[in-house]
C-alpha cells in the first residue's frame, strides 16, 4: 500500500492501531474488516486523484468535497469500474465544474472595495483572505485562483496548467522571497501583510475576461 501510493503512512496499519477514530473490533471482525478496506480504498482514491492529473479538471469546491470522502473513507470502492465511471463522469462535467470556481471565486469578492464591481470582473479585483492570520497562504483560496487560472487557460486554447504546481505554490515561493508580486501569464498579484490580494489582469486577459462575465451575468 504505501509502495504504491506513495505515502508515508498505511491507512491499514492505522486502522488496526486505532487511527481515524476507529478500532479493530475481535467480537465484530467482519465489520471491522469492512471499515479497514474502506480506508485502504480511500488512500489508494487519493493517490489516484493526485498522481493522475484529473485534479486540474476540478473546481477547488468539488476537490474539497472529494478530499472530504476520502478523510473520511467514504470513496466508492477501488475498482476498474469505478474508476473508470468516476474519470468519465469528471472529464464530461469539466467545463461546469471550472466555471462554477471562477463563479464561487467571484461571489465571494467583498464589495466594500471600490475596485470589485458587483456584476462583472473588471482589470482590477481585490481577493480577500490570500494569507491566513499567521501570514501564511490561504490554501483554499489559493485554490479558487486556479480556478480562475483554468479557465482563463480554456478560453484562451491553451492546456490547462498542472494542479501540482498552482497558485499555493507560487504564491509560497514569492513570500519565501520577500517578494510581494505574484506574477502569472494572465495577471500579476501584490499581496498585502493583511492577507488581501490585488490582481491586475494583463492586457491578454482582458479578452478573456468578456467571456468570464458572460459566465457571471448567467450565474446571477
Amino acid at each position: 500500500e504505501v509502495r504504491t501510493t506513495g505515502k508515508k503512512y498505511s491507512a491499514l496499519s492505522s486502522f488496526l492501531s486505532g487511527g481515524r477514530y476507529h478500532y479493530f473490533s475481535l467480537t465484530n471482525p467482519e465489520e471491522s474488516a469492512d471499515l479497514a478496506m474502506k480506508q485502504v480504498d480511500a488512500v489508494f482514491w487519493g493517490a489516484l486523484m493526485d498522481k493522475s492529473g484529473i485534479r486540474a479538471f476540478m473546481s477547488a469546491k468539488k476537490q474539497q468535497e472529494f478530499d472530504s470522502l476520502v478523510s473520511e473513507g467514504q470513496t466508492p470502492p477501488f475498482e476498474l469500474e469505478a474508476i473508470k465511471a468516476t474519470f468519465a463522469d469528471l472529464y464530461e462535467k469539466r467545463a461546469d465544474m471550472m466555471e462554477e470556481g471562477m463563479i464561487d471565486l467571484f461571489r465571494r469578492l467583498s464589495w466594500n472595495y471600490k475596485t470589485n464591481n458587483p456584476v462583472r470582473m473588471e482589470k482590477k479585483l481585490i481577493v480577500e483572505r490570500v494569507l491566513n492570520s499567521y501570514g501564511m497562504v490561504n490554501n483554499s483560496v489559493a485554490n479558487e485562483l486556479d480556478d480562475l487560472i483554468r479557465v482563463l487557460s480554456v478560453y484562451d486554447g491553451k492546456p490547462i496548467p498542472e494542479h501540482r504546481h498552482g497558485m499555493y505554490a507560487v504564491i509560497a515561493d514569492a513570500m519565501a522571497q520577500k517578494d510581494s508580486i505574484v506574477d502569472t501569464e494572465y495577471f500579476t498579484m501584490k499581496v498585502y501583510k493583511k492577507g488581501s490580494g490585488h490582481i491586475v489582469f494583463k492586457d491578454n486577459a482582458l479578452p478573456l475576461l468578456d467571456q468570464c462575465n458572460r459566465v457571471i451575468a448567467r450565474a446571477f
